[in-house]
């Protein structure tokens, strides 16, 4: 089901000037999408960064992906929101995600600046989550509406990689992000929808009552209040873990892997 997209302004704006750099630099763009909270809701400037993935016709070479990662970054001191992340795409990994191939990977955040070419990357499973939200909810800033170019990812496939994004939420991500990237997953298992991370918060208190770990996730996601300790947050994340696994028992071997 595919949905209207309300995003900001100001970060349409932003994305449509990336998306003029990439027409220079690749004539075979295709398309560049808007995902992420931008386009799920929950968009705030001072804790959520821009997320964006753009699909071309054909591969690169390792220097061509260089070369259109670095034109990018030289944008990104006018991104709004905590930094840019964003992969390029060709059509073939639009239409069959596969090995998760890419054809560069940009994220710029207040401590530093990564650009990743995909020559030679055995892959990102990030792009099976970003590949799924693009293609029912992102908002096409340049090109067709992203339905026409993103296929549909089998489900099994995306609550693995939740359950992989759950179990790297441990370890490297805020006790926040943790808790409502839990709840989102919760919610697929459930629904099969595909929601923010505020939006699967709030799910979970209609659907379970209130939650102290939850609400004080919400509060600091929403307001920047006091967010839940890391030790509630590992209790939850475990928890939600363990009925993922009672619902797919696959999900107990789930493959890792982030860049």
């Amino acid at each position: 089901m595919v949905t209207e997209v309300h995003a900001p302004p100001h970060v349409v704006a932003y994305v449509a000037e990336v998306s003029g750099v990439l027409t220079e630099m690749r004539p075979d763009l295709i398309g560049v999408y808007l995902h992420g909270s931008a386009a799920l809701g929950g968009f705030d400037a001072e804790r959520s960064d821009v997320d964006v993935l753009a699909v071309v016709a054909e591969q690169g070479t390792g220097r061509d992906q260089l070369a259109l990662g670095e034109a990018v970054v030289e944008t990104t001191s006018r991104c709004p929101g905590t930094g840019l992340e964003m992969s390029v795409i060709t059509a073939a990994a639009a239409a069959d995600i596969g090995s998760c191939p890419f054809e560069v990977h940009v994220r710029t955040t207040a401590t530093g600046t990564a650009v990743i070419p995909g020559a030679g990357h055995a892959g990102d499973t990030d792009l099976i989550l970003h590949c799924a939200v693009c293609r029912d909810h992102a908002l096409a800033v340049w090109g067709p509406p992203a339905s026409e170019v993103f296929a549909p990812v089998p489900g099994d496939r995306v609550r693995a990689a939740m359950a992989s994004e759950l179990r790297w939420a441990l370890d490297h991500a805020s006790a926040t992000y943790a808790v409502l990237n839990a709840c989102r997953a919760l919610r697929f298992a459930a629904d099969g929808r595909l929601c923010s991370k505020l939006d699967g918060g709030r799910w979970y208190q209609d659907r379970y009552g209130n939650d102290a770990v939850v609400a004080a996730a919400i509060a600091h996601q929403r307001d920047g209040l006091p967010g839940p300790t890391a030790p509630a947050a590992t209790a939850f994340v475990a928890a939600a873990l363990q009925e993922e696994d009672r619902t797919d028992p696959a999900l107990r071997s789930a493959p890792e892997g982030r860049i």
